[in-house]
């Protein structure tokens, strides 16, 4: 169940659903689209009852209301590659930047990053390239989570990243690395990263507090009281060159 990824979805669900009309998920649901106020970015490999359960935590623990516009690619963007009347190639609509734009327009809720178990988002070249945006823009980006199968352990071991080694699409790759380097480099993203990693280290911390005080034991065979006990310092965490 946990293999089950963004591109299965998309392949069994989304296309099936909104080939030959034109238009995404998103629309179909509402064909009066307001500003996006918060930009999920993800991996499309990566498991996705794990990012439902991250999705859910936004309102659980970052108090985003329920009625927030999210921006969240496979939903927002025409998937089916067809010749349906006004429907977009997907290189076409990678052409008109859609991820910068959302970026640029300054999300009210800024930019939300998940992490799962099952993929390491930062060996994805775009989603690298959206943090890229997200320090030019000046925008917040918080790591996200399933907190029901992390452990402060698991998530010790992913903090940092070596973004100048992500794959993309080679199409792609060319653009995207010219963008980062013209702005600063691998290297100050990688440090970014590690900060919003950080943040996120010390919500799962809370997170798992809450679940003991709650008397409900949530990462499978772990211990969680030793997990937090153990729980690493700043020094331990910390970004070098």
């Amino acid at each position: 169940e946990d293999n089950i990824c963004m591109h299965d979805i998309n392949a069994h669900f989304v296309i099936p659903w909104t080939e030959g009309k034109g238009c995404s998920i998103a629309l179909l649901f509402d064909q009066a689209p307001e500003k996006v106020e918060l930009m999920i970015s993800h991996s499309w490999s990566a498991s996705v009852r794990q990012t439902y359960n991250a999705l859910n935590s936004l309102s659980l623990m970052h108090l985003i209301p329920m009625e927030t516009r999210v921006f969240f690619c496979t939903l927002c963007q025409y998937q089916p590659g067809d010749d349906a009347q006004l429907g977009l190639s997907i290189q076409a609509q990678l052409e008109m930047q859609p991820f910068s734009q959302v970026i640029k327009n300054k999300p009210k809720f800024g930019m939300f990053v998940i992490h799962t178990l099952i993929s390491e988002v930062y060996t994805r070249l775009w989603c690298v390239f959206e943090v890229n945006e997200g320090l030019h823009a000046k925008i917040e980006m918080t790591g996200l989570f399933d907190p029901t199968v992390w452990t402060l352990s698991a998530f010790k071991k992913m903090m940092k990243v070596d973004t100048k080694v992500a794959q993309c699409h080679p199409n792609d790759r060319n653009d995207l690395v010219r963008k980062i380097e013209a702005q600063g480099g691998f290297w100050r993203l990688d440090k970014a990263i590690l900060q919003f990693r950080k943040e996120a280290f010390r919500d799962l911390k809370s997170a798992l507090k809450m679940k003991i005080l709650l008397g409900v034991q949530v990462v499978g065979n772990d211990d969680i009281k030793e997990d937090i006990a153990e729980t690493p310092s700043d020094d331990d965490i910390s970004y070098s060159a």
